[in-house]
């Protein structure tokens, strides 16, 4: 949030608090100076100063990837971790120093020579290029420094190492899924929460949803998952993120909003790829027992974290069945897709339409700008693709476009004066 509108909006709230007898004049004063204040550290040297480390790392790696033959190979091995721990004996100066987001460039400096080093010692002893322990290594490297330091810079490089290096990994065998990968993402999502740090969080939920995305094939054709089921399981999957997130927002705000955030839009980019006409031969040998299976044991992990939520009063029952709908519509997509593929585009619509409207009640009753908003845009984004994808084919061009027009500037108009209306009242829920 810029800083003036923090103020304005702060301001605002507190003289709300003031009324209300939770804050004291006196007190409001200092808590308006306090956030006026110009900030300890400026935010542009520090960026400047990780954006430096950076291009040193490149600049390394450069040098390495150069084939320098000239240079004898002690030398080398010298010069690239002579400069690595003088990025680290530089860090640990600049922290005693206070300068703890000077310290953080140097050692994440001090990583990106690591690498280097790496793919020096790859290079000089004609390692495989593609052999990902380098990059392995490189990442256990980083998550230890995260942990140990602490260093946030060092946690995103090592979360960023890791999907390099499940990548590389795949690569080497796509037909496989690369399972270890779980296992420093465990790590990543350890060290991110042991810092604090909600950056760090969602980089970890990216790099699990990046995984997933990148592996679904060879998930699929691994352990003998249709296609169909294997979608049915991930919407399950993101619901059972959501629901968990709803338990834990007590405990992890933050966190919490952020899976929750995350689970939400996925949840709906998945349903509304269930309208897509399905290929005929969704099925190769009839229903798949295995993909079947597995859905079967989410949608009942689904069903306990579902009952849990309400029994704690974080769920009221018309909320949780717009959850147990997109479920069920998840499970019910393979049989339809099989039965009447032609089916398929016309009830997933609709139920789209409807899900999208029952979000806009879901952000409006638990305060969530968030599920708000997006059910707005999904609704929107639904009509407008309904919108091409029928009258596109019934209308002259012109008059296509004309109504076209009109339709989108009448539903916009509407549609921001709803969502405004909802967000004002979301706003005022909150600071009641």
């Amino acid at each position: 949030m810029w800083q003036r509108a923090y103020l304005r909006k702060l301001k605002s709230d507190i003289d709300l608090w003031i009324e209300r007898g939770w804050v004291t004049p006196a007190n409001a004063e200092l808590i308006l100076q306090s956030a006026d204040s110009a900030p300890a550290q400026r935010r542009m040297p520090v960026i400047l100063a990780i954006l430096g480390a950076v291009l040193i790392g490149f600049a390394a790696m450069s040098f390495v990837a150069a084939n320098w033959n000239e240079i004898p190979k002690l030398v080398k091995l010298v010069a690239i971790f002579g400069a690595m721990w003088a990025a680290w004996i530089a860090a640990i100066m600049l922290e005693k120093r206070n300068h703890p987001a000077f310290a953080q460039a140097a050692v994440l400096a001090g990583l990106a020579l690591f690498g280097a080093g790496i793919m020096l010692i790859a290079q000089i002893y004609h390692i495989v290029t593609d052999d990902p322990g380098g990059v392995l290594a490189w990442a256990i490297a980083s998550l230890a420094a995260a942990l140990l330091l602490p260093s946030r810079p060092a946690l995103a490089l090592g979360i960023l190492l890791t999907i390099v290096w499940s990548v590389f990994a795949w690569q080497l065998d796509d037909s496989t899924p690369h399972w270890p990968f779980w296992i420093l993402w465990a790590v990543s999502a350890f060290v991110a929460l042991r810092l604090a740090w909600a950056p760090g969080f969602h980089l970890v939920l990216i790099a699990g949803f990046v995984w997933q995305a990148v592996n679904a094939e060879a998930i699929s054709s691994s352990l003998g998952i249709e296609p169909a089921w294997l979608l049915a399981f991930v919407t399950l999957e993101v619901l059972i993120l959501w629901l968990a997130a709803m338990l834990g927002e007590r405990r992890a705000p933050r966190f919490a909003s952020a899976a929750e955030a995350y689970a939400m839009v996925i949840a709906f980019v998945l349903f509304w790829v269930l309208q897509l006409a399905p290929d005929a031969n969704v099925f190769q040998d009839g229903v798949a027992t295995g993909g079947l299976a597995l859905c079967a044991l989410a949608a009942a992990a689904l069903a306990a974290l579902m009952m849990l939520a309400i029994s704690r009063g974080l769920l009221e029952g018309r909320h949780a069945a717009g959850i147990a709908a997109i479920a069920i519509g998840a499970l019910a997509y393979p049989f339809i897709a099989a039965s009447n593929a032609a089916l398929v585009p016309w009830l997933y619509a609709a139920l789209f339409l409807v899900l999208a409207a029952w979000l806009v009640s879901y952000g409006t009753a638990r305060e969530s700008r968030i599920a708000v908003n997006l059910g707005f845009v999904a609704f929107g984004a639904e009509l407008l693709w309904l919108y091409f994808e029928t009258l596109g084919n019934l209308l002259d061009t012109a008059l296509f476009f004309a109504v076209g027009g009109i339709f989108l500037i009448a539903g916009a108009f509407i549609m921001e004066r709803m969502r405004r209306r909802l967000i004002a009242q979301t706003d005022a829920g909150g600071a009641a």
